[in-house]
């Protein structure tokens, strides 16, 4: 049994997302270095991208990228702040992930992506989490509505409720472009 689970993610891993691996294990470091609060942005902005282009790529966003999205948060918040600071950073995991699982049970995203925004929600506490859902959830409009256009032209718009059903739309960039304005409106950029 243990060796089918290590196979399975060991498969998550394999290919080219192997290079990933070292790179999201330098992220903490490089968050510590980057300036005070701006390296926890800086990280969830990488792990962002990293989603969003395995998204792009599969329609999926690898449940082990998640973990480790998750994983460099708690660590980022435990060595900023210590202990106390990890109640708060896991709090805004399940802020992030507790709003986006309304989305998933009315069918318009997958787990992977309520998995996703919960992991970048580590990094940014609950208010953050919250303001990090909405700005997610304006550019996941923004991309529908793109997506849509792209698809069937501007008559899309009109019919959209009969158009867009079957249509995949791969939430990871509305996720990236909601942590990526996030950050500009932080600072970090």
């Amino acid at each position: 049994m243990l060796a089918r689970a290590e196979s399975s993610a060991l498969a998550q891993l394999s290919g080219p997302s192997w290079g990933l691996l070292p790179a999201c294990l330098f992220m903490p470091w490089l968050a510590l270095h980057v300036g005070a609060g701006q390296g926890n942005l800086l990280v969830m902005v990488l792990m962002a991208l990293l989603m969003a282009s395995h998204d792009l790529i599969s329609l999926r966003i690898p449940n082990m990228l998640n973990a480790l999205a998750a994983l460099c948060g708690l660590v980022l918040a435990l060595a900023q702040g210590g202990w106390s600071a990890v109640p708060d950073a896991l709090l805004g995991g399940l802020v992030a992930a507790g709003l986006m699982a309304i989305f998933f049970f009315l069918g318009a995203v997958g787990a992977g992506d309520v998995k996703a925004l919960g992991a970048l929600g580590v990094f940014v506490g609950p208010w953050g989490a919250l303001e990090l859902f909405y700005l997610t959830v304006l550019a996941g409009g923004l991309l529908a509505v793109a997506r849509l256009v792209a698809a069937h032209g501007i008559q899309g718009i009109k019919a959209w409720r009969v158009l867009a059903r079957g249509l995949k739309l791969p939430y990871g960039l509305a996720i990236c472009a909601g942590a990526l304005w996030l950050a500009v409106l932080k600072g970090a950029y």
